[in-house]
């Protein structure tokens, strides 16, 4: 895949705007949504903003249009990993759906076989109602994230993306005269003339740029300052997967964003957790922050921010290599091992429809149905956030971490990289990091991927740009 022509995409984007719904070759009358009317279902779910947007305030409605009901546990995504560990492997039948990335944990959920096939429930118009409109009316980027080993069915249905954007004060560009960047160049150079003295005592009171500097935890926000400058996690040669972050672009990348945090952050920045920094740009502490997309919410309510009304969100600028938009997304599965599979893809079905999303939408939980951006109904937080958001929706990918069954230790190998190029930021001594790192990934997809065809991250249909 290529790094993004932005007069290609904008016009893509501008001609793409009709969404084709297959029509079913069912009568309408052959579904009910009160087919399982008293049974209840039971789901693990994450904490998170799209749930109290989303999912949770349409349950009542569900339960009294179905008769079905719902108890849904909602906890943090490290707990609801334990917990789907236990139950999974012992084959509960207690649990029939729930929540996951497919970039984290899809893989090794896949090879276990610990996800159920949704693809019969979804051709079945006794099960999903007329005009469901999967997956023609679901953004690129998001389908793109379903399938993460050759053959393998639908196992999951991907529901909502959060971007990873740069969100900047237009204050400061414009009172400071900085252009805002459109290049990784350009973003260090409008970093290094917005980390300000402003009460000339020598110390910066707004500094330019702050990003995530825990090992691991960074990958996401480093994933597209990787693929900009033409690195990766892995590569495939002669058809073997094999670690790619001591190659020069990736070394690259890696130096590029260590002195950013190391010059341009607050020193606290180098201990902080996602929060921290979110605060701090909420506060008017800083020029320039480069997080979650769904951020846009706290930093543009008043009660909560100093900045609001004077934030924009882009994209994360091009590089070397190109423009490479990291998607996280979201996904519900049904548990293989429920006993009542069909009640629980209804509560899947019922709650993707195209009026359901567009309340999720509409509420701030960004969701993968393109039509729902569309919708007379949707005004986005800001215009740039709007344009941004459906960029990387459409022509993102899900790089965020190195993908393997070995999750974890990757992105720790990773991570530890990372921490070598903000702490250290010497070439050699990154580059000896890397190559270090490189081995431990390479012997951690030698052991534990044997006999797996896993896909590439950038498929088939997204290599058109």
């Amino acid at each position: 895949m290529r790094g993004i022509s932005w007069k290609k995409l904008l016009l893509a984007v501008v001609v793409s705007v009709s969404v084709a719904v297959p029509a079913t070759t069912e009568p309408a009358a052959a579904f009910n949504w009160r087919q399982f009317a008293g049974e209840s279902i039971y789901g693990l779910v994450f904490v998170a903003p799209y749930i109290d947007a989303w999912l949770r305030p349409l349950i009542p409605e569900f339960e009294k249009e179905t008769g079905i009901k719902v108890r849904m546990e909602a906890l943090i995504d490290t707990q609801v990993r334990q917990k789907q560990d236990i139950i999974l492997s012992g084959k509960d039948p207690s649990l029939d759906f729930y929540m996951l990335q497919m970039d984290n944990r899809g893989l090794k959920l896949t090879a276990a076989n610990h996800l159920e096939n949704l693809e019969p429930y979804l051709k079945d118009a006794t099960l999903t109602p007329p005009g469901y409109g999967y997956p023609d009316d679901w953004a690129g980027g998001c389908l793109n994230t379903e399938r993460v080993l050759a053959g393998q069915p639908l196992n999951n249905l991907v529901f909502s993306a959060q971007a990873q954007v740069l969100h900047i004060r237009k204050d400061l560009f414009e009172k400071h005269k900085v252009k805002v960047p459109e290049t990784l160049a350009e973003l260090e150079e409008a970093a290094k003339r917005l980390t300000i003295d402003e009460n000339g005592d020598g110390q910066p009171d707004i500094w330019g740029f702050i990003s995530r500097a825990q090992g691991g935890l960074a990958t996401a926000s480093f994933a597209s300052y990787l693929f900009n400058h033409g690195g990766s996690w892995i590569k495939r040669v002669d058809g073997r997967r094999v670690a790619n972050i001591n190659a020069k672009e990736s070394v690259d990348a890696f130096e590029y964003y260590g002195r950013l945090i190391r010059q341009y952050a607050p020193k606290a920045a180098l201990g902080n957790r996602l929060e921290d920094n979110v605060s701090l740009f909420a506060a008017g502490k800083v020029a320039m922050v480069s997080e979650l997309n769904y951020f846009i919410f706290e930093f543009q309510n008043p009660a909560k921010s100093k900045v609001a009304g004077k934030v924009a969100s882009i994209l994360i600028p091009r590089g070397p290599g190109g423009s490479y938009p990291n998607l996280p997304t979201t996904s519900l599965a049904i548990s293989p091992y429920s006993k009542k599979k069909k009640a629980t893809w209804l509560f899947l079905a019922w709650m993707t429809q195209k009026d359901k999303m567009q309340y999720g939408q509409n509420n701030g939980a960004p969701m993968c149905r393109k039509s729902v951006w569309t919708d007379p109904s949707y005004k986005p937080p800001t215009p740039e956030w709007g344009e941004s958001a459906r960029l990387a929706l459409e022509y993102g990918a899900a790089i965020a971490k190195p993908t393997g069954v070995a999750i974890s230790q990757l992105r720790d190998a990773a991570g530890a990289v990372i921490n070598v190029a903000i702490r250290d930021g010497g070439r050699a001594a990154i580059q000896a990091e890397a190559d270090k790192q490189a081995k431990v990934m390479n012997d951690l997809i030698e052991s534990t991927e044997k006999g797996l065809e896993i896909v590439d991250l950038f498929r088939p249909g997204a290599k058109r740009l």
